[in-house]
Parts: C-alpha cells; structure tokens; sequence
C-alpha cells in the first residue's frame, strides 16, 4: 500500500494541472461571470438538459448563456441550499441548509404556503440525499440523526429513525467513538429489500419499521456513487487496514476483485464520476481532481475544497467548489495545452516547423522550440518590434522577422536538453521590413515582397545581394504555384518571369480580389484562401469553390490554413475546422466538414506535424493529436422556450400549444442549452404565415392579429461549429369567432346586399319623382314662355305685314301673311304638346327663320346642320325650346349690325341618351 501510494503521489506531481485562467479546456465561472456567490455547494445536471447550482445566496439555473437566480424573494425558505436533485415527477428538489425542502416545477417555486405536506418534512438536521423507488416513494436519508422521511405519490409523510451503532476500539484509547449508521447510500431491491450503505457496514431489511440485519461489516462505506443498473464505486476502508480506496461493486454490496482499486487517504469529501469514455474522475476535498484512466493517472487538476463533480450531456466536466465552478472540456485528457506562462506570458504570434517532432513558436518578443513536447527557450529576443513571421531554411538555419520591421537569420541552431534552452551561433540583421517569406519548389530561391516592390535572395547567400524590382502597384501576396512560377496579386494576378509581369490566365477570376493565404497540395492542386471568406481548389485549370460544397457555412472570417496528410485544416478567429479526404470533391464525391467543438482566443497561427495540430492563439499554444480529432463529437445547442405571452399574460413554455379567438399576440422568448463555447445563431418560421426561415441572433419575436387557421411555430439553433438543431414546435390554433365565420360573413352579405338592393330601389323611385317634377316643370316653363312669346312674335309679325300694306307691296305681305299663318297653325298644334319630333321642330324653327328674314329685309342667313348620327324623326325635344335662343341671336345679335348677319344651328348627339343644339351667330 505504502508502494501504491508512493506511486500515486509521484505521478501527481508529474500531471498537476494549476487551471490558469487563459485555458480554452477550463474555464472558470465566479460571481464575475454571473454566479450568485463563490461558495457552491452542488451542482446537479436535470431532465431537460439545464444546469442549477446550490450556493448560500440561493439557486441558479444556467442554460450556457444566461442565468436564471432563485432566491428567498422567490419562494425559498432559504438562500442556503445544499442539495439539488430531480423526482421521476419533474419535481426539482432544494434541500435547504436549516433543514427545510422546496421543490421547483413547471417554473414555480413551491413552499409549504403552495404546498403544506414541505411542512411535515421539517427535522433538526437537514438531509443529504434521497432515493426513489418504482412506487414513486421518496426516502429522503443521510440525517445526522439517523432520520429518513418517506414521502409517497400522494404526498403523504411518514417518519423513521435508524437505530444506533457505535463504533468503538477498545485496543486503541487514542480512538474516539463515531456513529456508525451513518447512512450514506440506499438502494432497494428486486425483492422488495432495502439496502443500507453505513459506516458501519452493509445491512438490508423490509421495512424501515425493522430491524436492519447485517450483511457485512467487513469494511466501512464512506460514499457510493451509482454508475449504471449494474454496479456503483464505493469509497470503502477495511476495518483491519488504515485508509480507504476506491472500489467497483455491484448494489448486493460485492466488490468486483478484477478492478484495481484506487487508493484515497480520505474518508469524507470523496467526489467521483465516470465519463463516457470509461475515465474515472475523483475528486477530493483536499486534494483537487483526479482522472483515471486503466487505474493509470492521466490528469490531476489543482482545485482545493471540491464539493461537487457531474457531467453534462455534452460531456463537460463541471466541479463546484469554494471559489466557485470550473467547467472541464472532456478533450483535455487527450491533448496537450502549453499555458502562457510556459513562454513568458507571450501569446504565440506565429508557428513554422523546425523537423518531423518540434516546432518553433515565436512569442511577442520571444522565440520557443517545442521539442519532444518540452517547451525550449532561445536565447534570441527582440524588444522594439514582433516576431509575427518565420520561415525554415534548413535544419541549421531560421528566418524570422516583423513584416513591417526588421528581419533576422538565426544560424548554428544548438539545443541545451537538461536546461531546455535554445542558442544560436550566429544572427544577421537586415532592416528591410518583408511580407510573405516563400521558397520556390527547388529551395532555392526565397521571394518576399512589400507594398510596391518584390525582393529576392539566395537562401544560402542570406540578406547577401537583394535583388529588388518595383513593379509599380501595389502587391497583396506573392506565392509560388504547382509550375514554380511566382505568382503576385495585386488588383491583377500575374506571374512574374524574366523580370517582368505577365498576365494569369488560371487566376483572371480572383482579379480585383485579395488572395489572402495559399497552398501547394500536390503536384497539381493548389488551394486559396480569397478575403477569408471562400477557400478554392484549382486542379488542372478546374476551379471549385470549396466553401460552397461544405455541410454548413463557416461564417467567421478564414484566417489560416494547412494541409497535412489529405486533411484540410482551417481556422477562424476562435474555431478550428477540418476535412479529411478533402480533394474527393475532383471525383465528385461528396466531403464533409467537422469542427473541433473547442474555442480559442484569437487563433494566431495553426500548423501540422508530426500527426499533431499545433494552434497559436492568445491562450499560449495548443497541440491536438490526429487520432483524437476524429474522435471530437459536435453537440449541437438545444433550442428551448424561456417564456411565451399570450396577449400580453405568461404561460407555461412547456406546454407546445394554445388555442385563442379573436384577437390575439403572441410573444416568444427563448434560448439554446449549450455548454460549449461559442455564440449560438437562431433561425425560426412560423409555418401557416412564413414562407421561409428567419434567421439571426435575436431571441424574442412577437406576432399579433393572426387571422383564423392552424399555425406551428418552430425554431432552431446552431453554433459556428455545428449544424442546425432538430427545431422544436409550439402549436397555434386561431378559432374563428362568431363575427369572423365563414356564415356570419354569408348572412351579413346578404343583408348588406338587401339593403343594397332597396337602397338603389328607392334612389330609382326618387330619381323618377324627381324626374317626373323635372317634365312638369320644364313643360310650365314652355307654357310660360310660349305665353309669353307668343304675343311679342305675333304682335312682330302683324307689324311687319302692316308694314308692307302701307308701302303698297301686296305681294310681300301677301306671302308674309301666308308663312306667318302657317307658323300659327303650328304653334297651336303644338301648344298643348309637351314634345314633339326633332325633324317637326326644325321645320318650325325654318319657318320662323324665313319670316324674321323677311320683315327684316334679308339681313341675315341661316343655316341649319343635322348629324348623320341624329335621327330627327325619332327623337323627341320639349316643344319650343330652341325658338328662343335664335329669337335672341336675330334681335340681340344681329339687328344692329352693319354686316350681313349669319346664323348657324347645328344638332349632333353628344351621348347615347344627349342632344347638343348650339345656336352661333355674328352678331354684338
């Protein structure tokens, strides 16, 4: 044992793990990022995938993102809760420090105001655990007084007290008696037995009115951890042997003798899980975290005054402890994180390979060597500028530099292996700041260029003989190509060859674009990074964008890239991808993209080798073995319901579906369950309304006054590393209220078209009468008028014919005579008539014309034009109307004129049911 131990305590040392706060694998949540208190008492992981933690200034829940805080104010009997755990029920248990319960459910904290029976369940000492068996019976256990409170389905208490064994050792008298039935485990089994787990040993009985009868107390049972169905870990310790250990047993109380067992020198605050992989996490109150894997130690993590350790559904290791929670990524058991304070507390600005098992890493100020996964120091450092660039010449020689600064060849590389130090012989300095270090394909030439101008040296010859060509624009990127031909992009690509810049055919597409990073694949395919937004394959004078063929858009911008054994690996800002087989996209197959569901702080750099992914970000530098990339599993965030409103009053998110009338409004605030790093996009649809989805980083949405039908509205969520949920589906039903059905809209119709009806019936009656009084009118206007232009034409008349009596012209009065009694004996024929015939009317109005052209001596003519569109013997005019107006034409127009008069009356239709007269003359 005393071996055992030795061993376990050496490989401690070796492994330990100080969580530092820049460690994408840890991260460490306080009050700062949103913990009601530091002091965590438990963490409990509940069916619908939320996170709650026990603290002493209420409970949190956390869905990855926010929190939600529950405190005295909410329902609580006290801000102190110890104790989380769920009931079959979807009861939410809160055991309180001052030994009282609250339960949460359907988003209501309930206390013995809602819910008297908490009140039986008050003791002296508050309770540890509880258990439940197929009756759905609660036995709330773990009392110091040796209590356990059964509450059944139907809410009804009952109260047991276990009998006392003491512990004693009479050989030592240093020992001091402890109460030994302690109990800290029950189980029930098949049988009906109870199984009690004590310090005392293993006893079983029937019922807790009973007796227990022993089974063994061959060791004593400080914790159980229930694993599976199957079998549990038991921190046991053997009455005849000092110290306790972990062991593998099956609930019958057996220890499994083909698993090693797992020394711990601690009885109490003994924590334990085991992860889906098979590790075994210990976690100890003294002495941090433990994780097992083959009974060997792979990690130890430094957290003192652990109280908790669960894991979540994405496989997340969380830990409670006094200072607060640390969330572990199960990834951390296999790769390698280097901290910053291994390279002087320099981010890693830029990486390049040194041969097949080390890299160099270069700080701000500060060249490293990663080398058999030591971190070495060199002994070259630079304070004015960075080390943002670097490039390996040969085994012996490095090029590094500022791209807008110095440049430097490190030559006479010697590695001091005890001291973990690098020395070079000999450094060059050239002052020339350069972009984009390349070797051609031969190594014999290295191309570098900046702003306008190209520059190119031999690199054996460094810095020696610079040959330099301005070639007048500015230059984005050099590189050269499958051909060994120096390709420079500018607002144009072209290769440059024999000094000068010819135009390139294979890239005329990415004119006017910014070519941002290349790669050779092989011999011919070559791949482009263009703006960081797209990633191209040329093979072959065949281009094909990449991005387009991946299974979901990278929507953060493209920054680096590497190729390593038929595996493409990107990176954005914060996340690394890859694609392995990446150029079955020639032979149209199809490739598929995974994410490494970690999240970085400002990726600097990424390289491969050696079958390892190094990644430089501001974190330090970060060294992913290949085999375990395939192994990364994508945990897509889980879209939920934080709240729905209905007409401006709060439901019940879960449950999926409402029914309403008439008016309505319909609020949506929701949230993902996502514990791995990264921003969560949302893209929701309400199918019935929307056509298609709504994508964005909002989280509420309203809608109102939908009209009657049934609606589903659905949602769902991604991160940057992962593809779209399943969408969850809240059901919609708008009734039709009595106003908006179909028959009330049939019978309205038909009144409101009755009274159309009788509406138009009625203006017709009226339009008639009015009409009819219209006709009446007019017809005494005509006799009125006739009256009153029958004496003036007659007395006119008789005028003219005595007129020409007295001049002795017979003949003239003779004939005068003769129209003027033909112009009476119409007149009286039509005295009587309301109307008459357009064709009679114009030939009474002739009539009338020749006697005014008589007695006033032919001073006039006339000229009476009829449409062919008029039909003058089938339409009828109100008698006498037109006389009038030529009457005032001949006396008011033309009588005092000099000239010859004119008058023109002309009749034409202006519509189907109008006639126009118009009456012109050339009189005053």
């Amino acid at each position: 044992m005393r071996n055992v131990r030795f061993i376990f305590f050496f490989s401690i040392l070796a492994l330990v793990l100080n969580l530092p706060a820049q460690n994408p694998y840890i991260q460490h949540y306080t009050t700062a990022e949103g913990l009601p208190s530091n002091m965590v008492y438990d963490i409990y992981v509940d069916s619908k995938n939320f996170i709650w933690f026990a603290t002493n200034a209420g409970v949190t829940r956390y869905d990855g993102s926010h929190f939600d805080y529950f405190k005295k104010k909410d329902g609580l009997n006290s801000n102190e809760v110890v104790k989380i755990k769920e009931d079959s029920f979807g009861r939410i248990w809160f055991i309180n420090k001052n030994a009282t319960f609250n339960f949460f459910y359907q988003n209501t904290i309930f206390n013995s105001k809602n819910a008297p029976f908490l009140d039986s369940l008050k003791s002296m000492e508050y309770f540890s655990n509880f258990f439940e068996d197929e009756d759905k019976t609660i036995y709330f256990y773990c009392n110091y007084n040796r209590e356990i409170f059964a509450l059944d389905s139907l809410n009804n208490v009952k109260k047991y007290k276990l009998p006392s064994r003491v512990i004693k050792y009479d050989k030592d008298p240093k020992f001091v008696p402890y109460e030994g039935m302690m109990e800290c485990f029950i189980n029930k089994h098949l049988n009906g037995e109870f199984y009690l787990w004590t310090l005392a040993g293993l006893f079983r009985l029937n019922t807790f009115t009973k007796e227990p009868t022993l089974v063994s107390d061959k060791f004593m049972i400080a914790a159980v951890f229930p694993v599976s169905k199957k079998y549990c870990y038991a921190n046991i310790g053997y009455r005849k042997a000092s110290g306790y250990e972990i062991r593998k047993c099956d609930y019958n109380g057996n220890v499994d003798p083909t698993f090693p067992s797992i020394a711990m020198n601690s009885i109490y605050n003994i924590l334990m899980l085991e992860d889906s992989k098979g590790d075994i996490w210990i976690g100890s109150y003294d002495k941090g975290i433990f994780c097992y894997r083959n009974n060997k130690l792979i990690r130890h993590f430094n957290i003192k005054k652990v109280m908790t350790i669960i894991r979540d559904h994405e496989d997340n290791i969380w830990m409670s402890s006094t200072d607060g929670v640390y969330k572990v990524n199960p990834y951390i058991k296999e790769q390698i994180h280097y901290e910053r304070k291994k390279f002087e507390n320099q981010e890693i600005l830029s990486l390049s390979r040194h041969n097949s098992n080390s890299i160099w890493c270069a700080g701000r100020r500060t060249l490293f060597l990663i080398y058999n996964k030591e971190v070495f120091i060199s002994n070259f450092q630079i304070e004015e500028s960075s080390i943002n660039q670097q490039l390996q010449i040969n085994d012996n020689i490095l090029l590094v530099g500022d791209k807008f600064n110095q440049q430097y060849a490190l030559k006479g590389i010697r590695l001091d292996l005890s001291a973990k130090k690098v020395y070079f012989d000999k450094i060059r300095v050239c002052n020339l700041p350069f972009w984009s270090y390349s070797f051609n394909r031969r190594r014999n030439e290295i191309s570098a260029s900046f702003h306008h101008k190209l520059f190119f040296f031999n690199p054996v010859r460094l810095f020696r003989d610079i040959k330099t060509v301005d070639i007048g624009q500015q230059i984005h990127n050099t590189f050269y190509n499958v051909n060994n031909d120096l390709i420079v992009n500018c607002k144009r690509n072209y290769i440059f060859k024999n000094d000068s810049l010819l135009a390139c055919k294979e890239l005329s597409y990415f004119n006017t674009k910014v070519i941002q990073d290349h790669l050779n694949l092989n011999d011919s395919t070559e791949m482009f990074n263009i703006e960081w937004d797209s990633l191209f394959l040329l093979n072959k004078k065949q281009l094909l964008n990449l991005t387009t063929q991946f299974d979901y858009p990278v929507e953060s911008p493209i920054k680096h890239m590497d190729y390593y054994k038929s595996t493409l690996v990107f990176s954005t800002t914060q996340n690394i991808y890859f694609c392995k087989n990446v150029l079955n996209i020639l032979n149209h197959k199809p490739i598929h993209l995974r994410p490494i569901d970690i999240s970085f702080s400002n990726i600097n750099d990424i390289i491969c080798n050696n079958d390892t992914l190094y990644i430089a970000s501001d974190n330090g530098l970060t060294a992913i073995p290949f085999s375990t990339i395939q192994e990364v599993k994508i945990h897509r965030p889980i879209p939920y319901f934080i709240s729905v409103f209905i007409n401006d009053k709060q439901t019940n998110p879960d449950i999926d579906r409402i029914s309403l009338k008439g008016k309505n409004r319909i609020s949506f605030v929701f949230g993902s369950k996502s514990y791995s790093s990264g921003p969560v996009s949302f893209s929701y649809m309400l199918e019935g309304a929307d056509k298609q989805w709504i994508t964005g980083s909002g989280t509420n949405i309203v809608y109102q006054d939908l009209p009657p039908g049934e609606y589903s509205f659905k949602l769902k969520a991604r991160k940057s590393t992962s593809p779209w949920s399943k969408p969850i589906v809240y059901h919609i039903i708008i009734k039709t209220t009595i106003w908006r059905h179909p028959l009330f809209f049939i019978s309205l119709s038909i009144i409101f078209l009755v009274f159309i009806a009788l509406l138009i019936i009625r203006r017709k009656n009226l339009q008639m009468k009015r009409r009819e009084i219209e006709h009446q009118l007019i017809t005494l206007e005509q006799k009125a008028l006739q009256s009153m232009m029958n004496p003036h034409f007659i007395f006119n008349a008789l005028g003219s014919i005595q007129n020409y009596l007295l001049q002795k012209k017979s003949s003239e009065a003779g004939l005068y005579l003769s129209q003027f009694a033909r112009l009476i004996r119409q007149n009286l024929n039509a005295i009587n008539a309301a109307s008459i015939n357009l064709d009679e009317e114009i030939d009474r109005l002739k009539n009338y014309l020749d006697l005014e052209k008589l007695r006033m001596e032919d001073k006039f003519e006339y000229n009476i034009e009829v449409d062919e569109n008029v039909e003058a013997d089938e339409i009828q005019i109100p008698s006498m109307i037109i006389q009038p107006f030529v009457e005032n034409a001949i006396w008011h127009g033309i009588a005092t004129i000099q000239e010859k008069g004119q008058i023109n009356v002309k009749f034409r239709m202006q519509d189907e049911k109008s006639l126009a007269v118009t009456v012109e003359d050339n009189g005053i």
